[in-house]
């Protein structure tokens, strides 16, 4: 709360109730963000009768390309839509996956 006056005028720092600080996630709490998201995608297809088997790697790559020392795991939800979900439609769409 001290390094906010640091930053922030009192004005602002009186209209706030609390303040969460949160903490930088770890490398296994991303990879759970990712299998959530990849989950989510995998619910979607089970009405379809179609399995998504993704390896240690591409969940992985997708760790590594979803998180932002920034914006943390935010970015992960548009990197699985972005990569596996939007392809996936199209390989759909086109007929190639039954």
């Amino acid at each position: 709360m001290e390094r906010t006056t640091e930053y922030f005028p009192p004005e602002l720092l009186n209209r706030l109730d609390s303040i969460l600080v949160f903490d930088k996630l770890s490398r296994h709490s991303i990879l759970d963000v990712v299998l959530l998201r990849l989950n989510d995608v995998a619910s979607r297809l089970k009405d379809r009768r179609i399995t998504l088997n993704v390896d240690a790697e591409a969940r992985n790559w997708l760790a590594v390309k979803g998180y932002s020392e920034i914006y943390g795991a935010r970015a992960i939800a548009r990197v699985v839509r972005t990569n596996v979900l939007f392809p996936l439609a199209q390989k759909l769409l086109k007929g190639t996956i039954r």
